[in-house]
């Protein structure tokens, strides 16, 4: 059934009102800087599920529908129009908006169109049915003549070519047994939305008696390509796998713009869902199209109990040699190298926290003065979190070898290193010193200035203290053994 322009721009306004105003968005985290420096593309990073309900006047029997205002980064495939009555979807459609000019052309081929040229000052309108478009246009006019025109300022279609829509549009083919009123639940998944949580802390107090406050935001970046305007949002802190759709691209037709909006009055409530955690954000929510919006996710948690810690360590990889390395050279690191600040505590009730902590950026602040940032993985309650914030100013580390010897007929080695560390605060403070073992993996230490704390396979660490404004030097004497079937170049 054809019809005309008029009955189907009021149809899609319609349904497109219906649609913004109820609907159900959840975001999943993930992608999130993907997202924001991307355009809209089905396919594209970032995650969404989108439901809503739909409302149509439906004539007893076939009921052509269409719905506009979606977003360019649709996934057409994950579409599904279910009927809340006894209408049946007979089939389903989903056009992508207007890619460009070159592709307006190509399907506006056999119709009447205006071109217009320019002629030195003047300019020149042709009317004819477009023949061919390429390296030009080429025209056949009313008195039969073929007109190619290789240059053209403009042209003029009297209407969009068959099948072309202005914004991406899903139609429909209803069919209804009776005429009136049909309601239908619609959902689709879409790409270009995404979030992470962003947080602030504000420590106070030295190592001993550090306490916190940590505030909890989510950032929600929509690059979808349709604006989401009062919907009920849910945030997901959770990745699902998904496999890696393709679809066409779309070219960039607006210029994006970021904004931070005020944030709600209240933090929702993590529940779970699925294998992850879901977070219904209170009342509604606007999410424009190109925008980041920061919205309240966790309640302010005041005086939490945390440690400030200091740490060192070489630059030495974890590769783990086939065979004793016995050269006097292998991983000779020596010199100076950073300490680092972090900041501990853990994600408990008792510490005054203990909800699940979904990953993002943390902002730690002393008194004001940035102390760094840091990323946040998703963390469960009751687990240890360590941040690293950035290198100390008063605190350098300086590593040495002082000894090295082999024993081939012992099946041994030993290496003595040294580490020190100067301390030009004017308070103590207390250092761990990262060291690898990566000669072999049967190793002891055999004396050290500072008793080792825990150790894996390949590694120890020493908590060394320095006074203030003074120095302290740690050193240990690791050795290495083999079994007499182990090769030895």
């Amino acid at each position: 059934m054809k019809r005309t322009l008029l009955a189907a721009a009021i149809t899609l306004a319609t349904a497109t009102a219906a649609h913004a105003a109820d609907t159900r968005l959840t975001v999943y985290s993930g992608d999130y800087d993907a997202v924001v420096q991307s355009d809209a593309q089905p396919g594209g990073p970032g995650y969404a599920l989108v439901a809503s309900s739909l409302r149509y006047e439906l004539a007893s029997g076939s009921n052509p529908v269409s719905l506009g205002g979606l977003p360019a980064a649709l996934d057409a495939s994950s579409v599904r129009l279910r009927p809340q009555g006894d209408a049946q979807v007979r089939s389903q459609r989903f056009d992508f908006a207007l890619a460009g000019q070159d592709d307006l052309l190509r399907r506006a081929l056999g119709q009447t169109v205006t071109v217009e040229q320019s002629v030195g000052d003047a300019r020149q309108s042709y009317t004819g049915v477009l023949l061919a478009a390429g390296n030009g246009l080429t025209l056949r006019l009313p008195d039969g003549r073929v007109k190619v025109l290789a240059n053209y300022s403009n042209f003029e279609l009297p209407r969009l070519p068959a099948g072309l829509v202005s914004e991406p549009t899903l139609s429909w083919e209803l069919v209804a047994n009776r005429a009136g009123r049909q309601a239908f639940d619609l959902g689709y998944a879409t790409a270009g939305l995404a979030w992470r949580a962003d947080y602030q802390v504000d420590v106070a107090g030295g190592a001993r008696a550090c306490r916190m406050d940590l505030e909890g935001a989510a950032m929600v970046a929509n690059r979808a390509g349709a604006d989401f305007n009062g919907v009920a949002l849910t945030l997901v802190a959770g990745e699902p796998n998904r496999t890696q759709a393709s679809g066409p691209r779309m070219a960039k037709a607006y210029r994006t713009e970021v904004m931070m909006d005020a944030m709600a009055p209240a933090a929702p409530e993590p529940q779970a869902s699925g294998e992850y955690h879901a977070y219904r954000i209170p009342g509604s929510a606007d999410l424009p199209q190109g925008s980041v919006q920061r919205i309240p996710l966790l309640p302010p948690a005041r005086g939490v109990a945390c440690e400030r810690h200091y740490e060192t360590r070489a630059p030495i990889g974890t590769w783990r040699p086939p065979q004793p390395m016995i050269d006097a050279n292998f991983n000779a690191v020596e010199g100076e190298q950073p300490v680092i600040a972090s900041l501990g505590f853990t994600n408990a009730k008792a510490a005054g926290l203990g909800a699940p902590l979904p990953a993002g950026r943390v902002r730690v602040f002393d008194g004001g003065n940035l102390l760094g940032e840091a990323m946040l993985g998703h963390t469960p309650a009751n687990a240890e979190v360590e941040l690293a914030l950035g290198t100390v100013f008063d605190l350098t580390a300086e590593r040495k070898r002082e000894a090295f010897s082999v024993d081939r007929a012992g099946r041994q080695m030993e290496e003595r290193i040294s580490v020190v560390v100067r301390n030009a605060k004017a308070e103590a403070a207390t250092v761990r010193i990262h060291e690898a073992m990566p000669r072999w993996s049967d190793w002891d230490i055999t004396s050290t200035s500072v008793q080792p704390g825990e150790r894996d396979a390949q590694s120890a660490w020493f908590d060394l203290p320095v006074p203030a404004n003074g120095e302290a030097r740690l050193t240990y004497t690791v050795r290495y053994r083999w079994a007499p079937d182990v090769r030895i170049d």
